[in-house]
């Protein structure tokens, strides 16, 4: 994987597109940020393919995850560009057809937690997807097969899979244990970046108060504490303030 932020543009400049590839946009109406309204804006002429249509879910239209062709000159890579929005979806090249890709993630639309429940996988959203695809759990090929490389997040991830197979019915792909436990820690150091930057911008007293080391252990402590609000920003200030004292 790159570790540097690319754009569109620089990343099929650093390795363009071969005869038989396409480029694939993945993305969902689940975003704030409407990856659909920018999609319609820039192919008025070429509606993306609902993944969710034929099954159960085929008119939950405000969480609809699609499949879209994209060139590489479109006005829609501009838009991915210049977007702030880190869960709007990804960009993946590759040999199958828009048909195939489409059943394949038809098929991740649940998967089984080692408990044996099961959830829906928001494998559109690069947040949640890219620390998977990083995972020495994950086994990529089986997980996405078909992809050669994908641009998530500004992040490049060379796939190098195999071809797809025939499709199968959801769901089939067991989320390992330990890849549970490393989602979880990796939710807990966004959070805490998040926090902190939000210190930074509306709470510089308390920010300031402490030294950045000093302030990062304290905040993953504070999150520690059983029962907090999903927004525990208030919570955080009252907890500092009495650090303080």
């Amino acid at each position: 994987m790159l570790a540097d932020h690319l754009s569109p543009h620089t990343w099929l400049e650093r390795q363009p597109l071969e005869p038989s590839e396409q480029l694939f946009a993945i993305f969902s109406n689940a975003s704030s940020f409407a990856p659909f309204k920018a999609w319609q804006r820039t192919h008025p002429l070429h509606a993306p393919s609902p993944i969710w249509a034929h099954t159960a879910y085929a008119e939950w239209e405000p969480v609809m995850p699609y499949v879209g062709i994209v060139a590489p000159g479109s006005e829609f890579l501009e838009w991915v560009a210049t977007t702030e929005s880190r869960d709007w979806g990804w960009l993946a090249v590759s040999s199958s057809t828009r048909e195939e890709l489409i059943e394949h993630l038809r098929s991740l639309t649940q998967v089984l937690l080692p408990d044996g429940s099961v959830v829906f996988f928001r494998f559109w959203d690069g947040r949640h997807l890219l620390p998977i695809l990083q995972s020495a759990e994950v086994d990529v090929a089986q997980l996405l097969p078909g992809l050669a490389r994908c641009l998530i997040n500004g992040q490049s991830l060379e796939m190098g899979c195999a071809a797809l197979k025939s499709s199968r019915n959801f769901p089939w792909w067991e989320v390992p244990a330990p890849l549970l436990e490393q989602l979880a820690k990796h939710s807990n150091t966004t959070l805490v970046s998040n926090l902190l930057k939000w210190l930074s911008e509306d709470r510089p007293d308390l920010f300031e108060a402490f030294s950045e080391d000093i302030l990062r252990h304290k905040v993953a402590i504070f999150l520690e504490e059983p029962g907090l609000p999903t927004a525990p920003k208030s919570a955080l200030v009252d907890y500092l303030i009495s650090e303080l004292d």
